[in-house]
Formats: structure tokens, sequence, C-alpha cells
């Protein structure tokens, strides 16, 4: 993946100057997005401030109404959660994966229609994104899952680095604004149902992931109070 550069960082930084925006603070960091997949929808709209906390879970990661986010990547991942598969889990965590995996359960096979959608990012009405192939972002790891069972001398869980697989660079750069209309779309020529993979460790306990919502993921730099409102 290519990494955010020193050129970015000084590039931004004298945009603000010649605008004259006082006090802004750059800052490395991060934004953490996700829609619940819904089996009726193939459009996915998601909410990126902190002040529209209607579909906010609990580790999603939001812009500030002061701030603004200069996009330098952007990722796209099934998201859920897993658990002991029994019927009321005492502690679930949560889970991303960068594919569908067909190889533990076919009950999966629909949400590989995120992986042939197209993603638009307007701002104020302007569309700064468009057509947007999430087929990119699909990646299948050569390490996938495999229970521990009778013929499986070893349970394996995908090998995912979540600083660089499924994440792309964007150039130009995406800016978000806590002042302005953020509009994330993402379209798809078929639905999705969430599903449940049980996975068997090596101790014999089931183990249950939950693939039930949609997660965006932007690096970048957070510009802070420099969100301007009109």
């Amino acid at each position: 993946m290519k990494k955010p550069s020193r050129m970015n960082f000084v590039k931004i930084r004298d945009q603000y100057a010649q605008r004259g925006v006082k006090g802004v603070r750059l800052t490395q960091s991060s934004l953490f997005l996700t829609a619940l997949i819904d089996p009726t929808k193939t459009s996915y709209t998601f909410d990126i401030l902190e002040s529209q906390n209607a579909s906010l879970v609990a580790d999603e990661i939001r812009l500030n109404i002061n701030d603004e986010f200069i996009a330098t990547h952007m990722g796209i991942y099934l998201y859920g959660d897993i658990s002991q598969n029994v019927d009321a889990p005492k502690d679930k965590s949560p889970q991303l994966i960068t594919y569908a995996p067909t190889e533990m359960n076919l009950a999966v096979v629909s949400l590989k229609n995120l992986y042939s959608g197209q993603l638009k990012v307007a701002v104020n009405n302007i569309v700064y994104l468009e057509k947007w192939d999430t087929r990119k972002h699909e990646v299948v790891p050569r390490t996938q899952m495999a229970s521990f069972i009778a013929g499986v001398p070893v349970a394996t869980t995908p090998s995912i680095d979540y600083e660089s697989d499924a994440m792309t660079p964007l150039e130009p750069m995406l800016t978000f604004s806590g002042a302005k209309k953020n509009d994330i779309t993402l379209n798809m020529p078929k639905a999705m149902t969430g599903a449940n993979v049980i996975w068997v460790n090596q101790s014999g306990e089931s183990v249950k992931w939950n693939l039930n919502r949609i997660a965006l993921r932007f690096f970048g730099l957070n510009a802070q109070n420099a969100s301007k409102f009109q």
C-alpha cells in the first residue's frame, strides 16, 4: 500500500495557509464507517459525522463538525462480530474481513455482491468520486478459513494485514468537511443477505462469525478546526 507521504502533509498545510484558515492542526487519522446489510436494498449511504448517531456502532470513527478530513486511502470490507457459538454469547468482538468466506458456508455467497458494486462520493452536491469499482477491494488470502475437524489437522483463519489489505490510494485525495453535506453512496446490481459462518478452533470449540455490515475505512489527515460554516 502506498502510505501518506510527507509531501501530502506539506501540500495540505500550505493550502490551508493560502485559504487563511488559522489554528489548523494536521494529525494522521482514520475514519471507520459502517452500514447494516439489508436484504431488500441494493443502495447504501454512510453517515460520516459524529452528530449523525442513528446508526452509530461502538467502534466507528466519525468526523467532528469542526474538522475536515483529507482521505489518502480507502478500504471496503465485510464487517460483523465474532463470538462463541451459543444462543446468548456474553462476549462479542468486532471482525473485519476482505472477502466472502464461501469455503466455510455457501450462505455467504450473496455477500460477494459487495465486490461488483460502484461507489460515489459527493460533497455539497459536487461529485468528487464516481463509478469507483469495488472489485479492487476484494482480497482473498492464500490462508483462508479452515475448521479443526476430521481430516483438517490445523484450524486457520485468514491472514489479513489490516494496514494494507483492501486499502487503495485515492488520487486525487478526497476532502470531507464537518460543515458541508457529505454523501457516500454504494450501489450494487444485486442485494446481499447477512450470514453466519461457524468455525471450530483446535480445542473443538465452535466460534460464530456474524457478517451483517459493510464497512468503509479511510486513512489520511484530520484537519482540526478547519471546517467553515457559511
